[in-house]
């Protein structure tokens, strides 16, 4: 007790005392698991005050969720991430990749956060390399089109990329050509016209490079592009409006009402004498430099037939004579559940291995497949063309064994996406071993007995000798795909009105007038999917690798293809 302090009753010492011997109880039954309980509590409070967000990590998905801006949010936001193994690494990555690694929860960002409260989306960490500008850059798209998709190129963290892949370049093979001796000659006298049925730019942008390549002031033989439109989607026919602008011979057209109905409307417009058209769906990835060449000297050498089909890598029909023929190769789908390769720039199958030996057979029908992960690609089982055998583990050989109920043009081709990829990978081998002439199946047909009359308009059809109609393929009145046709404008004149373009153009209107519908199998095309096929097919990495192709075999320098989105997770 201190001087001046009063003296305590003994009521107060007695109050004093039960105190302290409360506290005292309570501090030997403390072990130091409470200790450490104590100590983390006030650690965790003393960071979430601290911090400015209010979280305990620096994550970007809240600002995403709040702010949805196109060029903050990762497609692989899409959904909600789940804990999975690291993703073992073979080869050393590009310096950007740093700024997309495979999303792990448990893995907190290796820099130290720099939030500024002003800031509504702050900037992910990127490398050295990334922080220098490229001058492509600036041209490329700088916000993800739709989640829906992802690439599996290098792309920066804004979505942006410089194309790596050299027109020409050092690994680029001479593709071979079926022309004539000296060359394709347009001929005289002949209008040609592309009609481009147009609603998705994320296709028309590989299909840009072909197209040009073809154009007459290029030195092909289109005279002019019309880009038929048939869609209301804002951003697409925004993007088609001001493309064209830039290009001579590309044509904008407004189709009014037709917009919103069939596609029958849109032959109206192909209706013109000595002009022949080319109808061509936005989903054609590859046109073979011979094709357009071929398909209009073979519709002047056969004037007798409907129209005339280029040969369609994944159709229900072509793509089982291909099966036949030898075109089509054993491929699966990457058996793996997730990515185990860097991100590239890459269109060969050869590049990425073959398929690994003792892997457990896929379970159920190949024809029913499951995607084995966003951008995964489809793995070659042999690199011979002589084991065969395994042709029939795969979704062709599976529809080769049950064709199904139902008709040709609707039947396991039509709904198998599997089926559709094998094709489409498949004709990229053939590219890469400069193959293509194993499509080159059919004969030359007669048809000079034919009493039938026809409504071409050309004065010196009847005159013509020269190259085209050397490898047909007769349809027999039934119907084919109505994705990449040549036919003359007064024929369709004179069959209007058309309502069910596929079914009129290639069956029905052939039938009536006695005249057949056939395929130039030397004129070979790449067809992306049916709608049926869609939701499986977009999940390979089938678009980035068409890209590929044409940037190194295709596009001028000038107008190579970059990536419209995000990085694939995992990638």
């Amino acid at each position: 007790m201190s001087d001046g302090e009063p003296p305590r009753s003994p009521a107060a010492w007695s109050s004093w005392e039960k105190r302290t011997s409360i506290i005292t109880s309570f501090g030997r039954r403390l072990t130091r698991k409470h200790y450490f309980i104590g100590l983390a509590v006030l650690l965790v409070t003393t960071i979430f005050l601290a911090n400015p967000y209010h979280t305990f990590v620096k994550s970007h998905e809240p600002h995403a969720a709040t702010v949805p801006r196109p060029d903050t949010i990762s497609t692989s936001m899409a959904v909600t991430p789940t804990p999975s193994p690291p993703v073992p690494v073979q080869v050393e990555k590009p310096a950007e990749e740093v700024a997309s690694p495979p999303k792990e929860p448990e893995q907190k960002p290796a820099e130290e956060p720099k939030p500024k409260p002003e800031e509504k989306k702050p900037e992910p960490p990127v490398s050295e390399e990334m922080e220098k500008p490229a001058p492509e850059d600036e041209d490329g798209p700088e916000e993800p089109v739709d989640p829906e998709f992802c690439t599996t190129w290098p792309v920066g963290p804004k979505g942006k990329y410089t194309p790596k892949t050299q027109p020409g370049g050092s690994k680029q093979q001479q593709l071979a050509s079926f022309a004539p001796a000296g060359g394709w000659k347009k001929p005289q006298g002949v209008r040609v016209v592309a009609m481009v049925f147009y609603g998705r730019r994320r296709n028309v942008d590989i299909l840009d490079c072909y197209l040009r390549q073809n154009l007459a002031v290029n030195g092909g033989y289109v005279d002019e592009v019309w880009f038929m439109v048939h869609t209301e989607k804002k951003e697409d026919v925004d993007w088609l409006r001001e493309f064209v602008r830039d290009v001579p011979g590309y044509t904008f057209m407004d189709l009014g009402a037709c917009t919103k109905q069939g596609y029958g409307c849109m032959w109206e417009y192909a209706v013109e004498d000595d002009t022949i058209y080319i109808k061509i769906d936005d989903d054609i990835l590859y046109i073979h430099h011979d094709t357009i060449p071929q398909l209009i000297h073979t519709r002047l050498a056969q004037p007798h037939p409907y129209a005339i089909s280029a040969q369609l890598v994944n159709s229900p029909v072509t793509g089982m004579q291909q099966y036949h023929y030898g075109a089509i190769h054993a491929f699966l789908p990457d058996p793996k559940d997730r990515p185990y390769r860097a991100a590239a720039e890459t269109w060969r199958p050869s590049e990425m291995g073959l398929y690994p030996r003792g892997t457990r057979p896929l379970e159920g029908n190949p024809l029913d497949v499951k995607p084995s992960y966003r951008g995964h690609p489809w793995l070659l089982l042999s690199n011979t063309s002589h084991n065969t055998a395994d042709l029939k583990r795969t979704p062709l050989g599976a529809w080769n064994h049950d064709r199904g109920e139902a008709n040709i043009a609707f039947g396991p081709g039509w709904t198998s996406w599997g089926a559709a990829a094998q094709q489409l990978y498949s004709l990229l081998y053939n590219l890469e071993r400069n193959e293509m002439h194993r499509y080159h199946f059919g004969r030359r047909l007669d048809y000079e007995d034919s009493t039938t009359t026809t409504t071409t308009a050309t004065t010196n059809e009847s005159e013509y000798d020269g190259p085209g109609g050397e490898n047909l393929y007769d349809m027999q009145y039934e119907r084919y795909n109505l994705n990449f046709v040549a036919i003359w404008g007064a024929d369709v004149r004179a069959a209007l009105p058309i309502h069910d373009d596929e079914a009129e153009v290639t069956a029905e209107i052939p039938a009536r007038l006695g005249r057949p519908f056939v395929i130039d199998t030397r004129a070979v095309v790449g067809h992306y999917s049916f709608f049926t096929q869609y939701e499986g097919i977009r999940q390979t990495d089938l678009l980035d690798r068409f890209r590929a192709f044409a940037n190194e075999h295709v596009c001028t320098a000038a107008n190579r293809k970059k990536p419209w989105d995000r990085r694939c997770e995992g990638f």
